[in-house]
């Protein structure tokens, strides 16, 4: 019997199935599943809106899409009519919009189901992406519930866009595009003579689509259309096409169309009977791999077996990290959704419905690598090679650049270089593997070096871009891009980078150590030391730390200023690398406490900005309390979080995490609006009249530092240079938790015992009834097995 965790009127978790389940089509947003398979792509919201590409979801798009959170009218529909009666619906909610005896959507890992019941025909379409192969499979299963015989026509519809989204001039996009259709095959091609690409001569606007996209069915087609009008009907729509009055569709295809994409099959079920059948819809580079597709997918069994394959790659991957405590939001977050959004949508999809993305972010895609460390670091270890060579040779990187064409801006924000040997220090403590320092990349402009170079380009610039005082330049940004303003004309200084540039060079000192260059190992002590007595000297403005100053001089973060009197990173990033003494630290987290710390999340700094303030940048122009203008940022309320644990101020920290918990935020799911099984990137702040509405989720590099800190930093098991430390900070009311942990080979099966009823501490820790010295497991390295028994408690 399934579980239902955190019902509500829209939906629930079902955790045996790892399954979010919507049992109602009206939710008060899309809510939306991003499915990829590392190329290909899909997004799929509960009512049937969504779209498809590869690669890149905005320079290689297949369907047409237009983001519309109020509508979600754009998708990738099946009509279901009755032959006899004429009366027709779609088998998800959109477009018709019948009132459906039954209706159900669960969204899993790798694929979602849209079941429901419309005039005794029950339908189940599960949409899925197969391993390796750029393709959708959209399985449909008919059942005849009535007490007749039934006929029934199902009709596919699309809108080919075939290149570069959005294509917002379609009149002049249309007169590119050609369907053609095979009728040996019964496969529905589309081509366009167009891609914005550049060609080999530079050129814009002379180059095609170098793709094939196809449509194609398993069940003989009935017939086609490639033409919206034809289908849709001049001043008509999708909820009630045209095609739909018509005994079948007219078969237009070429170059002179609007082009669509639609296919009809019919059936005939007997009362009782089920038949199943599937819809196929790719790209590929050449027609011929496109048809051997259609013919491997025409066995039925061969439609079974790659959903089956597809579930079982995700349960492998997200099962060798599992955690088991009292909180059960904790615990499905932590061991399934954090992991899959940060995989599925930021790493591999790089979009969803709140931003069309495709581009790789030098700073975005490193940080959100972390999840790896916990199933497979070689996927981390191939993602900082990837980010290697996007890097210049004067150390400067892409802030972000677009798989297919390689373009993007040379970055002018002062931290994207440093996350380079922040990701690499923190992979080397994960997996022990310091040979990657010596594996060799290319630059964008010169030859191949080490990794260890690559950081060490990355670490001399950033400590050459300092202000007069000695401070970092905070450039046109530093992670905050919305501080656009502050350092435009290289005057802005950054307090925040001080601090994260003192800690990267505390920790790199090491590893130079070990490359046998004593010199930069010096340098990078000295330099840690330095930035870090510069932020006490100019950044502690006697209760907290400030956050930066402007080119005008201008201090951000000062208890002084009427807005922007106080900013969270600051504060947690102080506390992260031990920037102050214990008194000021402190006194920045009794700050954070008084003024930062409210009811859905630590804000990301306060009173929020009224008036656009230029000198400071576009954060300014946000109305108060939205996204980055005193709103909580997912993404920054998580390293609070960690600051609050590294104290060990438990009920801090569980407030905190509660308080922006997806599923616990989920159960108020008017006021909180989005998806309750993934993070959001933001989240209405006190300012705002919609004071707890999120906001931009899947697309947010918070799900890997949610799970980070989760499981790192409140569970507190994580890797140090002798073992992974057992340091819980937990509530005292807590018995216990378990956590099965693969680290450096082993896989180790940790049971915490919390009946002393303490929220830190441990006494004892016992490897396969062996007791340890500390609270330190040693490291293995031979893939083995371990029990682990640890006993919290005063030592």
């Amino acid at each position: 019997m399934t579980t239902r965790l955190f019902d509500t009127k829209y939906g629930y978790f079902d955790q045996e199935n790892q399954e979010y389940v919507i049992t109602r089509p009206d939710t008060p947003r899309p809510w939306v599943n991003v499915i990829s398979n590392g190329d290909y792509g899909i997004v799929e919201s509960q009512a049937g809106g969504g779209f498809s590409w590869r690669t890149n979801a905005n320079l290689n798009r297949l369907t047409r899409w237009s983001q519309d959170m109020v509508k979600d009218e754009w998708g990738k529909f099946v009509f279901c009519r009755d032959e006899d009666t004429k009366e027709f619906w779609s088998l998800a909610w959109k477009p018709v919009c019948a009132d459906p005896q039954a209706y159900k959507v669960r969204h899993g890992m790798g694929y979602s189901v849209f079941k429901s019941q419309n005039r005794e025909i029950a339908t189940e379409m599960t949409r899925f992406i197969p391993r390796g192969e750029p393709l959708e499979i959209w399985k449909i299963k008919v059942k005849n519930s009535s007490s007749r015989r039934r006929t029934l026509s199902f009709t596919s519809y699309l809108e080919w866009l075939c290149g570069v989204a959005p294509d917002t001039h379609r009149e002049f996009h249309r007169v590119f595009l050609e369907t053609i259709y095979d009728p040996k095959t019964q496969i529905l091609f589309a081509q366009k003579r167009l891609w914005e690409l550049k060609n080999k001569k530079g050129q814009h606007w002379n180059r095609s689509w170098e793709y094939t996209g196809f449509h194609a069915a398993n069940l003989p087609v009935k017939a086609f259309e490639g033409d919206k009008e034809s289908f849709i009907g001049m001043y008509a729509s999708e909820k009630n096409p045209r095609a739909m009055g018509l005994e079948h569709l007219e078969n237009h295809q070429g170059k002179w169309n609007d082009s669509i994409g639609a296919l009809q099959v019919q059936m005939e079920l007997e009362p009782g009977e089920e038949k199943s059948f599937a819809f196929l819809l790719g790209m590929t580079e050449k027609q011929d791999e496109a048809k051997q597709l259609v013919k491997k997918y025409a066995q039925p069994t061969a439609v079974e077996n790659s959903l089956r394959a597809v579930k079982q790659y995700w349960q492998e991957l997200l099962s060798a990290l599992e955690v088991k405590t009292p909180d059960p939001a904790f615990d499905i977050m932590n061991n399934v959704w954090l992991k899959y959004q940060a995989i599925s949508c930021r790493l591999w999809g790089r979009t969803a419905y709140y931003q069309s993305s495709g581009a790789y972010g030098f700073r975005d895609q490193l940080q959100d690598s972390q999840v790896f460390f916990y199933n497979d670091p070689q996927m981390a270890r191939d993602q900082i090679l990837l980010h290697a060579r996007h890097q210049f040779l004067d150390g400067t990187v892409f802030h972000w650049w677009l798989p297919l064409n390689e373009e993007g801006p040379k970055s002018k924000f002062s931290d994207d270089l440093l996350w380079m040997p922040f990701i690499i220090k923190n992979y080397i403590l994960e997996t022990g593997d310091e040979r990657i320092l010596k594996v060799k990349a290319p630059y964008v402009d010169g030859p191949a070096e080490t990794l260890y170079a690559h950081c060490k380009r990355a670490i001399n610039l950033a400590c050459k871009r300092v202000s007069r005082r000695g401070l970092p330049l905070i450039g046109e940004g530093d992670w905050n891009d919305g501080l656009s303003g502050a350092g435009h004309d290289g005057k802005g200084e950054s307090f925040w980078l001080a601090m994260f540039l003192s800690g990267i060079l505390k920790d790199f000192a090491p590893l130079a150590q070990k490359q046998d260059d004593k010199a930069f190992a010096g340098k990078c002590r000295r330099e840690s030391e330095k930035f870090k007595a510069l932020v006490n000297k100019y950044g502690w403005d006697g209760n907290w730390y400030i956050r930066a100053t402007t080119d005008a001089g201008k201090i951000l973060g000062s208890s002084k200023n009427p807005e922007g009197k106080i900013f969270l990173n600051a504060q947690s990033w102080a506390v992260i690398n031990d920037i102050g003494d214990d008194q000021r630290l402190a006194k920045s987290l009794a700050g954070v406490k008084k003024y930062l710390a409210r009811e859905y999340g630590p804000i990301l700094f306060y009173p929020a900005y009224s008036l656009p303030d230029e000198g400071v940048g576009y954060l300014t122009r946000y109305a108060p309390g939205l996204r980055e203008n005193g709103g909580l940022y997912t993404h920054a309320g998580n390293w609070a979080i960690q600051a609050f644990a590294k104290v060990k101020d438990d009920e801090t920290a569980w407030s905190m995490y509660r308080n922006m918990c997806p599923a616990l935020r989920g159960q108020e799911p008017d006021l909180y609006k989005a998806e309750p099984y993934v993070t959001p990137g933001n989240v209405d702040g006190p300012n705002s009249p919609n004071f707890g509405r999120a906001g931009w989720t899947w697309y947010t590099g918070s799900a890997t530092w949610m799970l980070r800190i989760g499981v790192e930093w409140l569970l507190g098991v994580r890797p140090t240079d002798q073992g992974l430390l057992v340091d819980p900070c937990i509530p005292a009311d807590w018995k216990g938790f378990t956590i099965k942990r693969l680290f450096r080979g082993a896989t180790y099966f940790i049971e915490v015992d919390n009946s002393a009823g303490v929220s830190s501490g441990v006494k004892e820790l016992f490897i396969e009834g062996k007791k340890m010295p500390a609270n330190v497991i040693p490291i293995k390295r031979d893939k083995k097995s371990y029990q682990v028994k640890v006993i919290m408690g005063k030592n």
